[in-house]
């Protein structure tokens, strides 16, 4: 019964790990861990999710009080690894699979990677679209393209060091909005560098973060609320800095 305690536990808290890592919302995170205890019968099953962090405590007359505590540090939008975490915890709780199994699948869904060479593909045709969803034509569309790349290369950076997501967007922004502005000056002087650096600023803008605010808040949990909230404003604030330095360099140099 011990063995089979901390495995449920242990089980929870990897499914919650993985759903806020994909930047789940916080009350989803704690249905799907709530879930998983529940499929127990043991009497004391709580799961608390934060924008951090989850929380899980597991009590009953057979066996020793389990709490875990587990911080989550990185977050990456993942829609379909918190769709396969869903997956798991549905059959987990029809009885398809035990909670030793299931914890097998969500370790190696954990693993589980995209190609990083089509992810960074993916994000400079990404940048390119938004450029032409704003109206821009040709130059601007392959200037938001080709000068994206960079964006790649502060994430690689990112996952060696861990700049943050602020130092990250700063350090990313600022070259791409100079050489923008550098091939409108010496290159292509049509060029609508406005609709370029919109398209190159469009993959950083929080947009998922503010979602998850409010669908947290309106679902009354106000702590991770007003922390996704707070997270949106910083990386708004770092998409506006790293823009305003590009510009200030590049009207100082060019």
């Amino acid at each position: 019964m011990e063995v089979y305690s901390k495995k449920l536990v242990d089980t929870a808290v990897l499914a919650g790990q993985i759903m806020l890592e994909c930047n789940a919302e916080s009350y989803r995170v704690e249905d799907t861990m709530n879930f998983i205890l529940k499929s127990s019968s043991f009497k004391t099953c709580e799961a608390y999710a934060m924008a951090t962090g989850v929380f899980v405590t597991l009590d009953d007359p057979t066996i020793k009080n389990i709490t875990i505590i587990k911080r989550v540090k990185t977050r990456r939008i993942n829609l379909s690894k918190i769709s396969e975490v869903n997956a798991v915890s549905r059959q987990i709780i029809s009885g398809e699979i035990d909670v030793y199994t299931a914890y097998d699948k969500l370790e190696s869904l954990q693993a589980k990677d995209s190609d990083t060479l089509i992810k960074n593909i993916a994000l400079m045709v990404m940048c390119g679209s938004f450029a032409a969803l704003f109206g821009g034509g040709p130059a601007e569309i392959l200037v938001s393209f080709v000068i994206s790349g960079i964006l790649p290369i502060v994430n690689i950076l990112d996952s060696k060091i861990d700049l943050g997501s602020f130092f990250k967007n700063v350090l990313s922004l600022i070259p791409m909005v100079f050489l923008i502005m550098l091939s409108k000056k010496y290159f292509l002087l049509d060029l609508n560098e406005g609709l370029s650096i919109i398209g190159v600023i469009m993959p950083l803008v929080p947009g998922t973060a503010i979602t998850n605010a409010i669908r947290d808040t309106f679902q009354g949990d106000y702590n991770s609320g007003a922390a996704r909230m707070l997270e949106a404003f910083v990386i708004a604030l770092s998409v506006s800095i790293g823009v305003a330095l590009g510009l200030l360099l590049s009207g100082g140099i060019i």
